[in-house]
This record gives structure tokens, sequence and C-alpha cells, in this order.
């Protein structure tokens, strides 16, 4: 084999060899891209799943603090309201003509008198100020002088009505508005709820 035959036969290996070394080289560098790509897109799809979750749960928080806050405007709503229907009651109380509380007064009275429980025993009738000398009158007209021992005045805060107590104070029928109005409050919180507010309608 001459010279010249010699060089070609080894340049014809090299190039053989340099060719399988490019083309392993092109499939080692085309699955690193590939798995470049899938790394990519595999972190992109954690990340937008990450800052998805993020927004999910900011977006609730705001959503149960917005909830909250309406709540709270509604229950303070709601005792603004009963507030001012109690004052509006008092004050309609307060201000009855001399007609009005006459006849509520002797019907209260009365309705403590018709329990029985006091007996033929003397009496105790409280009222507040204003109303003491229509409850004379009343007893008179009830001829209940006898039974009542003595008229004594309660607080102004009792707004009018009756308390009646036996003579030693160990019984008592409590008939004032103020107490009445305690009573009927638990209705007129319901009604406010239900004709207001909408709430326990079915």
């Amino acid at each position: 084999m001459g010279l010249e035959e010699l060089r070609r036969s080894i340049l014809e290996k090299a190039e053989r060899k340099a060719s399988k070394v490019v083309e392993e080289a092109k499939e080692k560098a085309k699955k690193i891209v590939e798995e470049a790509k899938e790394e990519y897109y595999r972190r992109l799809s954690k990340e937008r799943e990450q800052a998805l979750r993020k927004l999910r749960e900011r977006e609730n928080r705001k959503y149960i603090s917005r909830v909250m806050e309406l709540n709270l405007q509604l229950v303070n709503l709601k005792n603004r309201i009963l507030n001012e229907v109690i004052t509006e009651v008092k004050q309609k109380l307060v201000a009855l003509d001399k007609e009005k509380r006459k006849k509520s007064l002797k019907k209260l009275l009365r309705e403590a008198l018709n329990a029985e429980i006091f007996g033929s025993g003397h009496i105790v009738v409280k009222v507040v100020k204003k109303d003491t000398d229509l409850i004379k009158d009343i007893i008179k007209e009830e001829g209940l002088e006898a039974q009542v021992a003595s008229i004594n005045v309660i607080n102004s805060e009792f707004l009018g009505g009756v308390v009646i107590e036996s003579e030693d104070g160990s019984i008592a029928i409590d008939n004032t508005y103020a107490t009445r109005l305690d009573k009927i409050m638990p209705k007129l919180v319901e009604k406010l709820n239900k004709e207001v507010f909408g709430l326990g309608k079915q």
C-alpha cells in the first residue's frame, strides 16, 4: 500500500469516526433539549398551580373577610333599628294622655289582683310619680281603699304601670310598662328579623 492510499484510508476512518461522534453529539444534544423542555413545562405547570392556589386562597380570605364585615354591618343595623323602635315605644308610653294612662293603670291593677295571690290581705301599690293621683282615683273607683295599705313611688325608668306587693313584701307582681316591654322583646326581635331582614322565612 502506497503512502497516498494509507493517508486516504486514515482520513476516511477519521471522517467516519468524526461523523459518528457528531451524530452521537446531536442525539445527546437533542435528548438534553427534550429533557430541558420537559423540565421547563413541568416547572411552569407547578408554578402556575402554586400561583392559582395562592390566588384562590387570597380571594377566599377576601370573601370571608367581606362576609364577616357585612354580617357585622347587618348586626349593627338590626341593633340600631331595634333601639330606635324601643326608644319610640318608650316615648309613646311616657306620652300617653291622661285618659289612656288611667285606663291602662286600671287594667294592669285588676290583672295583678285577679291573679288571686294576695287574698284579702293588705297590698302596697307602687307607681311612677306622675301616676300617683291617677292611681288614687282608680283605687277609690274600684273600692279598694280598705285593701290598699299604701301607695309608693317607683323610679321613672319603669315608664308607668303598677307594681303590687303584699304588705310584708314577700309577694310581688311587676306590671310596669318597662317590664312588660322587656317580656315582648324576643317577639319584637323575631318580627324585625322576619319582616325587615327576611330571616327565618321559608
